[in-house]
C-alpha cells in the first residue's frame, strides 16, 4: 500500500474534487447544533447523482398538505421568552403535551409516515454524508492523526478501561483521527455491508476482508463522543475511480457514546455525575435494519452479554456487539495514554516534505521567521501524523519473535490519582499489563506508571 493511502482520511479524498470542494464551501457549518447544516451536505452529496433523486421531491398537493397541517399545530404552540424561567419552562412543556394530544398532531404523524415512503433511501448516500462530515470536522480541527505502534496497541488490549470518568479523558483537538493500522483482529463481516447495500455474495465473490483501521473521534457538545469506525481491505486500489453507488472501498460503522441525562428541573441535557464508561449509553442504528429506529445498549450491559454468545439470538447481533465492545475499549484507552503521556511521540507530516517546515516552526523563536513558516506551510495540503508507542516498548523485553518466554498477561487499568492542593486535582495513572512467568515460578509484580 502506498504510504499516502496509510491513513483514511488521506485515501478518502484522494482524487475526489467534490469531496475536496465540500471541505471548503462546509467549513463554517455547525453540524454540532444545526441539523439544517447535515441537511444541506447530504443535498450537496446526492446532487451530481441523478438517481438519488427518485421520489425526493414530494408533488405540491402533498406539500400543500405538510403546510396546512403545520400551520395548525404552528398555533398551538407556545413562545418561549429568550431567557426563560422555570416557570416559563414548565408551561412550555405543558404545551407541547396538550399539542401531541390533538388532531394536527395525529395528521403529522400520519404524514411523516406516508412520505417516509415516497423517498429512497440510499445507505452509500448516507456513508458518504456522515464520512464526508467527520472529514471535514477533521479539517477544519487542524487534520490531527494519531498513529499507535503495533506493540503499544497489544498493551492497551489488555487494559480495562470501566472505571475510566468521561470527564478525564479530555480531547487534544475537538475531532481527531486515531490510525491503528490493518487489525486482523477486528473484522467488519461482509455480509453486514452486503445486507445494507442490498448486494448479497457481491463482495464474498470478491474475497473482501475489511479489517478496523482506525477512528473518527468527535466531542460533542451534549456531553457525547461521536466515533465513526473505519475499515480497509488491504488489497484495495484507491488510485481506480469508481462510481459512488457502487463504492464499497470506504466502510464506515457510526455511533455515539453518550453520557449525558436529561434534567427534568432545567428541561436539558446535564452530564451524569461522575460518569464513567461504564455508565455510558451505546446509541446506534443496527446493522441488519437500517430503516428501524435507533438502538441503545449500556456500554456495561453489553459487556456482560457478550460473555454468554450463546444467549444471543442472531448471530449479527453478537458480531455488532462484539464490534462495539473490542473498538470501544481500544478508542478509549489510546484517548487516555494520547492525552497523558508527554514523551513518547514524533510529529511527522503528509505529504512528508512538509516536516521539516513543521518542525522548524516549533523550533523557532523569532517571530518574524515564523510567520514566514506559518506563510510557507499555508500553501501547502498536509496532515500532522502524531506516532505513539516506540518508548513503552523499550521497557518490555523483547525479541525478533516476540517477549520472551510469555505466559500470559495479567490486564492492566487506569486508576483516577488525586493530586495538588488538598488533593482537588485528578491525574490518570496507568496500571500497564504485565506478564505472569510461570518459568519462573512466580509472577512479576506489577508497577504504577504514571503516564
Amino acid at each position: 500500500m502506498k504510504s499516502d493511502d496509510q491513513y483514511f482520511p488521506e485515501r478518502f479524498v484522494k482524487n475526489r474534487k467534490r469531496v475536496n470542494k465540500a471541505i471548503g464551501l462546509f467549513w463554517n457549518a455547525d453540524f454540532d447544533n444545526d441539523a439544517d447544516s447535515y441537511h444541506e451536505l447530504r443535498s450537496y452529496v446526492r446532487d451530481p447523482v441523478e438517481e438519488w433523486h427518485e421520489g425526493a421531491y414530494l408533488p405540491d398537493e402533498v406539500l400543500e398538505e405538510r403546510d396546512e397541517i403545520l400551520a395548525r399545530l404552528d398555533a398551538e404552540d407556545y413562545q418561549l421568552p429568550e431567557n426563560p424561567s422555570k416557570e416559563d419552562t414548565e408551561i412550555w412543556a405543558k404545551h407541547q403535551s396538550k399539542k401531541m394530544d390533538t388532531q394536527a398532531w395525529k395528521e403529522w404523524s400520519e404524514w411523516l409516515a406516508k412520505t417516509r415512503k415516497l423517498i429512497k433511501n440510499y445507505p452509500r448516500l448516507e456513508e458518504e454524508t456522515s464520512t464526508s462530515k467527520a472529514i471535514i470536522e477533521f479539517h477544519r480541527n487542524g487534520r490531527n492523526i494519531f498513529s499507535l505502534s503495533p506493540f503499544l496497541i497489544t498493551l492497551l488490549n489488555k487494559t480495562d478501561v470501566g472505571n475510566v470518568r468521561f470527564e478525564d479523558v479530555k480531547l487534544p483537538y475537538n475531532s481527531i483521527y486515531l490510525h491503528f493500522g490493518s487489525l486482523e483482529s477486528i473484522e467488519l463481516p461482509v455480509d453486514h455491508i452486503e445486507h445494507k447495500h442490498d448486494i448479497p455474495y457481491q463482495l464474498q465473490d470478491l474475497d473482501k476482508r475489511y479489517y478496523l483501521d482506525g477512528a473518527f473521534v468527535t466531542r460533542n457538545k451534549d456531553f457525547s463522543l461521536e466515533i465513526q469506525l473505519t475499515f480497509i481491505d488491504d488489497k484495495d486500489n484507491f488510485n481506480e475511480r469508481i462510481g459512488i453507488i457502487n463504492d464499497f472501498r470506504f466502510p464506515m460503522v457510526k455511533f455515539t457514546l453518550d453520557f449525558n441525562e436529561w434534567d427534568q428541573e432545567n428541561q436539558s441535557l446535564k452530564m451524569i455525575d461522575g460518569a464513567t464508561f461504564d455508565n455510558s449509553t451505546i446509541c446506534f442504528y443496527d446493522t441488519w435494519d437500517p430503516e428501524g429506529d435507533a438502538s441503545e445498549i449500556k456500554y456495561s450491559e453489553m459487556h456482560e452479554l457478550l460473555k454468554k454468545p450463546d444467549d444471543f439470538e442472531y448471530e449479527s447481533e453478537f458480531q455488532e456487539y462484539d464490534l462495539f465492545d473490542r473498538s470501544l475499549s481500544l478508542i478509549v484507552n489510546s484517548l487516555c495514554y494520547l492525552n497523558y503521556v508527554d514523551n513518547d511521540v514524533e510529529v511527522l507530516t503528509t505529504p512528508p516534505q512538509t516536516t521539516e517546515l513543521l518542525k522548524a516552526l516549533q523550533q523557532t523563536n523569532k517571530k518574524r521567521e515564523h510567520q514566514k513558516l506559518k506563510e510557507k506551510l499555508a500553501k501547502h495540503s498536509y496532515s500532522k501524523i502524531h506516532y505513539f508507542g516506540s518508548k513503552v516498548e523499550s521497557e518490555y523485553r523483547v525479541t525478533a519473535t516476540g517477549i520472551e518466554l510469555e505466559s500470559h498477561w495479567r490486564r492492566g487499568h487506569w486508576r483516577n490519582q488525586p493530586f495538588g492542593q488538598e488533593l482537588q486535582k485528578r491525574k490518570l495513572i496507568w496500571i500497564k499489563p504485565t506478564i505472569v512467568r510461570k518459568d519462573k515460578g512466580n509472577t512479576k509484580t506489577g508497577h504504577v506508571y504514571d503516564v
